[in-house]
């Protein structure tokens, strides 16, 4: 004998997701990205909080897909299907939204974009240390690109941490790097 309706698996996910959201949002970008994107020569894996947010928002559809379901169980399957869809959408761009330094190159993907631009230290025309307006803020690191393009990298305790690695790739292939005020 069964003691419940099939719907209401459909509104014991929702909530499940939302209850696991926290710990997901906290290893999801970790776990994904160093899969896809850390090798023997990267040093360095940033995740913007543009992917918190993409992740955030891809649990939250699928939630809400799941949450319909519930109400409309003729069309369970295919909201179900479409939140998945949107949900796998939204997951695919916030984990391709990072920024990478390895020994051989700079990589960095957009956010909200399946872009990825990659350049060797040799492309670099300038690192600038950008101090911030209040104490409370990071410092942050601007790599100019000889093609104009440019990325910034928070200077917290892991690129601390590896700013030998970031020193040797400056004294190898020579670019300025000056501290702005």
């Amino acid at each position: 004998m069964v003691n419940y309706e099939k719907k209401h698996l459909f509104i014991m996910s929702a909530i499940g997701l939302l209850i696991l959201m926290p710990l997901f949002l906290l290893t999801g970008p970790f776990i994904f990205q160093g899969i896809l994107f850390d090798d023997p020569s990267v040093w360095l894996i940033q995740t913007p909080t543009q992917s918190y947010w993409l992740y955030a928002i891809s649990i939250f559809l699928l939630a809400l897909s799941l949450f319909l379901s519930y109400f409309y169980t003729k069309f369970s399957i295919f909201i179900t299907i479409l939140g998945i869809i949107l949900a796998g959408v939204f997951f695919t761009m916030g984990t391709f939204t990072f920024k990478s330094l390895s020994t051989e190159e700079i990589t960095w993907g957009e956010p909200l974009a399946f872009k990825t631009h990659v350049y060797s230290w040799e492309d670099v025309k300038e690192v600038i240390l950008v101090s911030p307006p209040n104490k409370e803020e990071k410092h942050t690191m601007v790599f100019y690109f000889k093609d104009g393009n440019e990325v910034t990298f928070i200077r917290n305790i892991a690129f601390q941490t590896e700013f030998s690695n970031f020193n040797t790739a400056r004294r190898q292939y020579n670019f300025p790097f000056t501290a702005s005020e």
